[in-house]
């Protein structure tokens, strides 16, 4: 064989692969995927957004998806295609954690951020938003109603359930991987960012933390 023949051979191979695995990809929904789509009662799923968060709510803080600063204030669309504002929180711990339903270590750790959810939540308690990363609304809504509880139940909700079509706020936050957890205290500060699946324990403690508040030094 020669060596433009043997070239040419590898080069086709090679484009093969490429070809199987984008096309796993995209059928998995991790590339070529069309996030949102129509509520049930015909409203559009918009893509989120971020929000001036106003200088007199800073008290000193920088504004950045890090422990110790403001999270960044934002907008996205629920599942009935309401939406709704990380700041309309002031005044509650937030747990953010961004999901998808290609990632196994979302699905696992699902049952546990409910349970938090079930033990902390509540008028003052902790609020969960869950944000879907890019997929159409249908195939989110699925992957939830899913979802096995502990206590032998099927299906789980948060306190949003919301929608991220086009990955505006997962790139916002930075995220590294999947899952991404962002906690936040009554203030806005965050106090805790985790990137990859969380124990029920580290949860639990992460929103305790996020309950004292940020402590500056």
């Amino acid at each position: 064989m020669t060596p433009l023949k043997a070239r040419l051979i590898r080069a086709v191979v090679l484009a093969v692969v490429v070809g199987v695995a984008l096309a796993v990809l995209s059928a998995i929904g991790i590339v070529g995927r069309e996030g949102g789509g129509v509520s049930e009662s015909g409203v559009e799923i918009e893509n989120a957004r971020l929000l001036d968060t106003a200088s007199a709510e800073r008290g000193g803080f920088e504004i950045g998806p890090a422990p110790g600063k403001l999270a960044p204030d934002f907008e996205v669309s629920d599942f009935e295609g309401d939406r709704v504002k990380l700041s309309d929180f002031r005044g509650r711990p937030v747990y953010v954690n961004f999901w998808a339903s290609w990632c196994i270590p979302c699905r696992v750790e699902m049952p546990d951020i409910y349970q938090v959810l079930q033990e902390r939540g509540g008028p003052d308690g902790i609020a969960v938003i869950s944000v879907n990363r890019g997929e159409p609304l249908g195939r989110a809504r699925s992957f939830l109603e899913g979802i096995r509880r502990k206590d032998g139940g099927e299906g789980v909700s948060f306190t949003v359930d919301a929608l991220d079509p086009d990955d505006t706020l997962y790139r916002a936050y930075r995220g590294l991987g999947m899952p991404v957890s962002i906690f936040v205290d009554r203030d806005g500060v965050v106090t805790k960012v985790f990137n990859g699946q969380m124990r029920l324990a580290d949860m639990q403690a992460a929103v305790t933390e996020a309950e004292r508040g940020w402590a500056k030094e």
